[in-house]
């Protein structure tokens, strides 16, 4: 299970990557600031949970 959630996290910093890599075209865009927040709470949730 262990294996599983450090592909997520990758997974998931990835994706904020992605979204970040776009701000620098519309850095007004609040949603993709806010799904970059949500982002980075589930990947610090998935190590905390990794470190149990």
């Amino acid at each position: 299970m262990e294996e599983k959630i450090l592909e997520l996290i990758e997974e998931y910093k990835g994706a904020g990557e992605s979204l970040e890599h776009g701000l620098e075209w519309l850095p007004t865009n609040d949603s993709a600031r806010a799904k970059i927040d949500v982002l980075n709470m589930v990947i610090e949730d998935l190590q905390n949970l990794s470190k149990e």
